[in-house]
């Protein structure tokens, strides 16, 4: 396995020595005479402290290499969402919530259960919505998402509570696939989920998706997804889209690519149209 901070210390012939998760080695602050090695450096960020002098420094920007950034992201993020875990920061639920108990839309019972789908009649805003819980990567619940069960209704989608943010959904997938399919709507995900996809994230609208695309696939990268494939929806709106967002996504140190739908959206494909997906997706 690479070890990009190992290889750098013993390119400039620095001496180390291993230490839990860091390498020990004496101080690099120039104005420091470090008898006592006491500079640790974090194995996969690069992030360095001396616990003598308070020095601190990234080893590659240290020595002018820029290109482990997204190694040093992964690491914050894994030391934030640890520390995050200890902090409840998920909203309420919302009241009255009954088990949906029923298949929607051609999505079965065991799929709508495995997302977490139920309705309410706390109130007219909510009631006739079928809802979703949509978690994060520490698992706590950021919003919910509720889809009209009469097509011709407006909105037909509602977040709640209004405002809420809305981060790529699953958070978490089965499986840690090296590559990931974007779609669009929650029930393009069901329904490709239903018939046997398990890389599929909703992006909840491309607008959404545009804003901030390094930080929203961030959690992805560090699962070990190296590849992203677009399916946005076949009308020149959602191709539009995905020719926006491509670039973008490479940009975030993604290999990407676009599958183009036509005439269709993937809420509509047929298991063997999804079949198809997976084994070229794999």
């Amino acid at each position: 396995m690479s070890d990009p901070v190992a290889e750098l210390l013993r390119a400039k012939g620095i001496y180390f020595t291993f230490s839990g998760q860091d390498y020990v080695t004496k101080c690099l602050n120039p104005t420091h005479t470090d008898n006592t090695p006491s500079f640790r450096i974090d194995k996969n960020s690069g992030i360095a402290h001396c616990f003598s002098c308070g020095f601190k420094t990234n080893l590659f920007k240290y020595y002018g290499i820029l290109t482990n950034t997204a190694s040093i992201k992964i690491h914050k993020l894994k030391d934030k969402i640890a520390k995050l875990r200890e902090i409840d920061t998920g909203i309420e639920a919302i009241p009255g919530s009954k088990p949906i108990g029923r298949a929607f839309r051609g999505c079965s019972l065991k799929t709508l259960t495995k997302f977490g789908a139920f309705t309410t009649d706390h109130s007219d805003e909510v009631s006739d919505r079928i809802f979703f819980p949509i978690t994060d990567i520490r698992d706590k619940v950021v919003a919910y998402v509720g889809r009209h069960q009469h097509s011709d209704s407006n909105p037909k989608y509602l977040v709640y509570p209004k405002g809420a943010s809305t981060p790529p959904f699953p958070a978490k997938l089965d499986g840690y696939p090296k590559a990931i399919v974007l779609v669009e709507g929650m029930f393009d995900m069901l329904n490709m989920y239903e018939h046997g996809a398990r890389n599929i994230v909703c992006t909840f609208g491309t607008v959404k998706m545009l804003s901030n695309i390094s930080a929203k696939l961030l959690p992805y990268k560090v699962m070990g997804v190296e590849k992203v494939f677009l399916l946005f929806d076949g009308d020149t709106a959602g191709q539009e889209a995905a020719a926006k967002t491509l670039p973008l996504i490479q940009e975030a140190g993604f290999l990407c690519e676009n599958i183009p739908m036509e005439d269709m959206d993937p809420g509509q494909m047929s298991a063997e149209q999804v079949r198809q997906i997976i084994e070229y997706t794999k």
